[in-house]
């Protein structure tokens, strides 16, 4: 039992370790020069021209990485990358700490990690995606659709992975994703189909980002009448309306 709140006590610390070095890092990011530079670095991991154009600021480039999962409490690497670029001596001296400690207690890390993403509560997930629509819709556009689509994506995304089969190298490319992110998504889940189709409608909701999700559901429901899978763009709008 000692042994356990000890190892649970390292993952904390290294929680707010990690939460502390994205915050210096935003922080060291005091000028648009430095931005682009640090975009230019992660640039050819993220595969996105488009999606990397639309972030504004560190805690939109932090964001996205994670997203993609590019950047995590195990995966550090692209801020080590962004040292020079930053130029902060306070960045510098808590990563190599930060190195150190992951180091030596990755296999415990590692474990509450895990444990960590297998048992997220999705539910709350999705509420607060709801909630931060409905704040950031000052005009009060959001519409119902909108909301639908959020609480019921898991379900969505289930019915589709059912459905699609086969053809998800024609959705991917309907979507927009590019041959390299198909070729991508195609090596990471190669005995998986329906792993394949989730991680293409996963990554085209990215592209357009959390604040935009009208526009995916409708970029979504073109994609499958361009696939000619009219039936599915039915279940859909049922789904949602």
């Amino acid at each position: 039992m000692e042994s356990f709140g000890h190892d649970l006590s390292v993952y904390q610390n290294v929680c707010e370790r990690f939460l502390n070095l994205k915050l210096l890092a935003q922080n060291a990011c005091t000028s648009p020069e430095r931005l682009a530079l640090c975009k230019q670095l992660v640039r050819d991991d993220i595969h996105s021209t488009r999606r990397l154009s639309r972030v504004q600021n560190m805690a939109d480039l932090l964001l996205l990485l994670e997203q993609r999962n590019l950047l995590s409490l195990l995966n550090p690497e692209p801020i080590e990358r962004w040292k020079p670029a930053l130029d902060s001596q306070e960045l510098s001296s808590a990563f190599d700490e930060y190195r150190q400690i992951i180091e030596v207690h990755r296999t415990t890390i590692r474990r509450f990690f895990l444990e960590a993403l297998r048992h997220r509560d999705r539910r709350t997930f999705v509420e607060k995606e709801v909630e931060k629509i409905k704040l950031h819709d000052s005009n009060g556009s959001t519409t119902t659709e909108t909301v639908k689509f959020l609480q019921q994506r898991d379900d969505i995304y289930a019915l589709l992975q059912k459905e699609i089969g086969k053809q998800w190298n024609a959705l991917g490319r309907s979507l927009k994703l590019s041959p390299t992110e198909l070729h991508e998504i195609e090596m990471n889940h190669q005995n998986d189909l329906k792993a394949r189709i989730w991680a293409v409608l996963e990554r085209a909701e990215h592209e357009f980002g959390e604040d935009a999700v009208d526009q995916f559901v409708e970029h979504l429901k073109n994609a499958l009448s361009k696939c000619r899978r009219n039936d599915l763009k039915r279940k859909l709008e049922k789904m949602l309306s």
